[in-house]
């Protein structure tokens, strides 16, 4: 039933443990990956690039139209089992279920990692991002898609997307869906993890006595701190491709194909005709009646229009590819960043990387889905909040706080830091547990880019996210961290021995004893991404010179040429953004299928 040995290649805790097939078996009652196949034709009505949080949704609902047949096309392979288990989600990035896009040196930050460069993680596998993501549950603001709607994106205000997050939610805590915010029949399981912390306890403590709401930020107010949810479904990841792919996998108008590399949209008179697609090292060429429909994430679907001729015509020439279409494809990169402030905990409280190998965790997870094992890698809480704090009356946060517990193991090779900060800041604890709060700036003023390196499909682009480019933006970050302080220092989380880690960044000596200064400088020298990277196929009013798409995701000046994922956003959200994608790919769908008429349709109607 399961690729042991599949299970046992990736590094998590659990590929040396004698009870990894236990926690196999204790999760095969969810298919978590759908069957694939080899066999495809040589045309269909649809074909979409990239089987993740936006193309799984899509071939998934345009196969519920009897009359067209789709192709889901896919780089990455069917990911392992325990990608399933919701606390060990790092430890599959930065292995093949990774892209691994690295970015050029940045100017402004990261001069505490190798060599002043951040890795960018996305999924490479069937349900994408969506394998290896937090997997909090977090729409954004209705401020953010009112936004979207007044700068020309037509039909994407918030009161025209919330038809749309209800309808892929099946959430299973009557005290959320009470509220009116929330669907209970969609295929997307959102639940709390069932594991309550000591630092989740003394948070929640904190947040009250301070004076902040604690919010179901998904409903009608975001501010405050949320209980989160997860996409979790009975203790185990809920991803695109559990959600919507699995359940469709036996129909026959969808080929869903692994190992499927797409290098080339093929463009003839201005109009998308197929593909060309690597094919477990075989080239193809794949013709769509219908449409192309691109959905391989922010920085492969701005990638993959520049190799077909889509993109800033100086771009295109320098890696001599014909133009085809001149359009700002790869500008307006934006992305969630922060940095973390690290606090020890007391020694009664056993370090996270304990608890996730203890042998008694691990026998409550298998016979009950529950503790340590369904942590979403030890963040416990999460909260919205503004530079003002609670004075603050605005319902648009600036920054978002995540508490995690920490494991020595996961930021020394998750972070890129490099040996120097490493042992300045870590070695100190080793042994000792502790708890990180990590500001996340939401709406960053910075704006990066995405280009060729050449016009080889294999060759990884540049990527330039520009981090810190814009004054603004680290002053955010800085409050945040200050936030993190004063929650660090009050009195229910003495309780458990938070104390700030008293080590110091190497070049920050001279800023001990100023927050301000001291702060500025940690989060220039080790920055974190939390991997949102969106905004790179702008959609909005055609007229506008910067945007790539019109409101209903089509190319511009390109007929039958569409794109359906996160780098449709024309800016970033006041929160995480797999949810948000997943919605796209639902709104997407639905535009897309206003054009498709089957006979069945009349009979049903008649």
């Amino acid at each position: 039933m399961f690729d042991l040995s599949s299970e046992y290649y990736y590094p998590t805790p659990y590929a040396a443990s004698p009870l990894l097939p236990l926690i196999l078996l204790a999760m095969a009652g969810q298919k978590h990956s759908p069957d694939t196949t080899t066999d495809i034709s040589e045309e269909y009505d649809y074909i979409v690039v990239g089987a993740g949080s936006a193309g799984s949704v899509v071939a998934s609902r345009l196969s519920e139209k009897g009359c067209v047949t789709v192709l889901l096309l896919e780089a990455g392979k069917s990911p392992p089992q325990l990608t399933d288990l919701p606390v060990i989600n790092r430890y599959f990035t930065k292995t093949d279920l990774d892209w691994n896009f690295q970015t050029v040196a940045q100017e402004n930050a990261g001069m505490g990692l190798i060599n002043k460069t951040f890795t960018l993680s996305a999924g490479k596998a069937i349900g994408g991002s969506s394998i290896i993501n937090g997997l909090q549950s977090a729409r954004g603001n209705r401020k953010d898609y009112d936004n979207w709607a007044a700068q020309g994106a037509t039909g994407w205000s918030y009161e025209e997307v919330l038809p749309y997050f209800k309808k892929l939610e099946n959430n299973t805590d009557p005290e959320f869906v009470r509220n009116g915010y929330h669907g209970i029949n969609g295929p997307v399981t959102m639940s709390r993890p069932k594991y309550d912390s000591e630092l989740k306890i003394a948070v929640a403590k904190a947040a009250k006595q301070m004076g902040y709401d604690f919010t179901d930020s998904n409903g009608p107010q975001q501010k405050g701190f949320y209980d989160l949810q997860a996409t979790m479904r009975n203790g185990q990841r809920c991803s695109a491709a559990k959600a919507y792919l699995v359940p469709n996998e036996n129909k026959e108008n969808l080929d869903i194909v692994k190992n499927a590399f797409v290098t080339k949209i093929i463009i003839e008179d201005r109009q998308a005709r197929g593909v060309e697609v690597d094919l477990n090292g075989i080239s193809r060429k794949v013709t769509a009646r219908r449409e192309v429909i691109l959905s391989a994430g922010t920085i492969n679907s701005a990638k993959l229009l520049m190799l077909s001729g889509i993109g800033p015509k100086e771009e295109l020439q320098k890696h001599k590819i014909p133009v085809v279409a001149d359009l700002p494809v790869g500008r307006n990169l934006q992305d969630h960043f922060g940095s973390m402030l690290n606090f020890e905990l007391s020694d009664k409280i056993e370090p996270f990387s304990q608890k996730i190998r203890k042998e008694a965790n691990i026998w409550e997870y298998i016979n009950s889905k529950a503790g340590v094992l369904t942590s979403v890698y030890g963040v416990s809480t999460i909260a919205f909040l503004n530079t003002f704090g609670t004075n603050d009356t605005n319902d648009y946060p600036e920054f978002e706080l995540y508490f995690g517990e920490g494991a020595q193991e996961v930021v020394k090779h998750q972070f890129m830091i490099s040996n120097p900060y490493h042992k300045a800041i870590y070695e100190p604890y080793k042994e000792k547990p502790f708890y990180w709060c990590l500001c996340q700036i939401l709406h960053p003023k910075g704006r990066g880019y995405v280009a060729l390196r050449s016009s080889d499909p294999y060759d990884s682009p540049i990527i330039d996210p520009k981090y810190f480019s814009h004054p603004d933006d680290i002053k955010i970050v800085v409050a945040g961290m200050k936030k993190c302080k004063e929650i660090g220092k009050s009195e229910p989380l003495v309780e458990i021995g938070s104390k700030l880690f008293s080590t110091v960044y190497p070049g920050c000596e001279n800023t001990v004893g100023d927050d301000d200064k001291n702060f500025r400088c940690m989060a220039r020298s080790i920055l974190i991404t939390s991997n949102h990277q969106v905004g790179t196929v702008k959609m909005g009013d055609p007229k506008d010179p910067s945007t790539v798409l019109d409101p209903q995701l089509r190319v511009k000046t390109i007929r039958n040429l569409r794109v359906v994922d996160a780098s449709v956003m024309p800016n970033s959200l006041s929160g995480n953004t797999n949810v948000p994608t997943m919605m796209i790919g639902e709104k997407a769908s639905d535009m897309i299928k206003e054009s498709i008429h089957c006979n069945s349709d009349n009979e049903l109607n008649a």
